[in-house]
């Protein structure tokens, strides 16, 4: 691990949209229209806040300890043993996280692609591969993720035109009729799996000013809410919300039905491509993140010297914690949920605790957050699609068209959001220049 190495504003912010949306393509909008039917898409406007939330706490934690990550952040504010009992709990966290998508991943390619290759090989290949990548460093895992993400991100907001034969709007109807508690259920469950952000925390050192990690993060959980968005409106359009309710793999039937002439009619294999180097990249995050966590419990700050056996380690346990596929999805859908909310309660409740008792010995450097007004628009857009979702569920059942209403207004407030933060992100990255 090269610490002097640095990570720019859109480096990060492509890291956490590929953190925050490649596995949660898979085997999410099973959940998601199970819990929402065909109210699943609006149910990521909750993950938002708390994004935001996070970004502002990871930028709060970076002006109280530059250049730290946050397990040595919190060696020095909890003390030795506090502290290494709480790393200990992220990084159990990080590598339980890691070892249920790796099963997703390793069962979906047995199931769908690799028909003949035990999941046992795709899994060894994959720690293998995790393993080489770690013996870089941060930076160059940013820069390849530069380079896949952005076709990625291209090729997946463009769905809705690919799949504009096969999207049938009736699907969606009648939207919001069941009142507010589908898009809540749908919003809780987004936001355990958006826990997953709490592993950028272990790459706050690489970042150069605290802002940037604010204003990064920030504009990278609401771009990723918006493509999530866009994918789950083609899943519950094309196939219906009771259809993906019952498969487990949605998204690869959803890309099946991509259908451009006669001759052009293999796009699956193509955006298939596109999809594994960026989970393979969420998973190098997630292995580099642990193994930052390892790290700090020795002198010497460099895991190259576990970084086999953590690797070999992490493939023994998941050929056995789960013994099918259910297992691992229901884990995946529901279980990590109260496990990722309560070890960020308890993990960021100590440190900010401690922080705040100990604020006498630490050195923090002057403030130098600004928006310029930018951020004030993606609050207020962010109301607007709660005040149409409110509408709905409010009005929904009496006329169908009060539900189509809300649904197209909720729509336009999303892309104010979005609009007024990648304004907010240029404007930092202008002034930094």
């Amino acid at each position: 691990m090269k610490d002097k190495m640095t990570i720019s504003t859109m480096q990060l912010m492509l890291l956490v949209c590929s953190l925050l949306v490649a596995s949660n393509m898979t085997s999410l909008p099973m959940a998601l229209t199970e819990s929402s039917r065909q109210d699943a898409w609006f149910s990521f406007i909750l993950p938002i806040p708390y994004g935001i939330g996070m970004a502002y706490l990871f930028w709060r934690l970076a002006r109280a300890m530059p250049g730290k990550n946050v397990f040595e952040m919190t060696k020095l504010a909890c003390g030795k043993w506090l502290g290494g009992l709480l790393n200990a709990m992220l990084i159990g966290y990080l590598a339980l996280d890691l070892i249920s998508q790796i099963r997703l991943y390793s069962d979906f390619f047995s199931a769908s692609i690799l028909l003949r290759t035990p999941s046992d090989y795709v899994v060894l290949l994959t720690v293998v591969l995790l393993m080489y990548i770690a013996t870089g460093s941060s930076e160059h895992l940013a820069r390849a993720n530069v380079v896949f993400v952005a076709v990625f991100i291209l090729f997946y907001i463009s769905l809705p035109i690919l799949l504009l034969n096969e999207i049938d709007m009736q699907k969606l109807e009648p939207i919001l009729s069941n009142g507010i508690l589908p898009p809540l259920k749908g919003g809780m469950l987004s936001v355990g799996l958006f826990g997953d952000l709490i592993v950028m925390g272990a790459f706050l050192h690489h970042v150069r000013k605290p802002r940037d990690i604010y204003f990064a993060v920030k504009a990278g959980v609401i771009f990723s809410s918006f493509m999530l968005t866009v994918w789950l409106f083609c899943v519950v359009s094309v196939l219906s919300p009771i259809i993906a309710s019952r498969m487990i793999y949605v998204g690869w039937i959803v890309v099946q039905q991509i259908h451009i002439t006669d001759f052009l009619d293999r796009v699956d294999l193509f955006l298939i491509s596109l999809y594994v180097p960026v989970i393979l990249i969420k998973f190098a995050i997630l292995y580099t993140g642990m193994l930052t966590g390892l790290a700090s419990y020795t002198k010497k700050k460099n895991y190259d010297s576990i970084n086999v056996l953590t690797g070999l380690l992490i493939a023994m346990l998941t050929d056995i914690l789960f013994s099918n596929m259910d297992e691992v999805v229901m884990f995946n859908n529901y279980g990590i949920m109260p496990i990722s909310i309560g070890v960020q309660i308890v993990f960021f409740g100590c440190l900010v605790i401690a922080l705040a008792t100990r604020r006498s010995s630490t050195r923090s450097i002057p403030d130098d957050r600004q928006s310029g007004g930018y951020g004030m628009g993606v609050w207020i857009g962010l109301i607007g699609c709660l005040l149409a979702i409110g509408f709905g569920a409010f009005y929904g059942h009496v006329r169908g068209y009060y539900g189509i209403v809300s649904g197209v207004v909720y729509a336009c407030f999303l892309l104010m959001c979005i609009y007024f933060s990648l304004r907010e992100y240029r404007q930092t990255t202008l002034k930094e220049a």
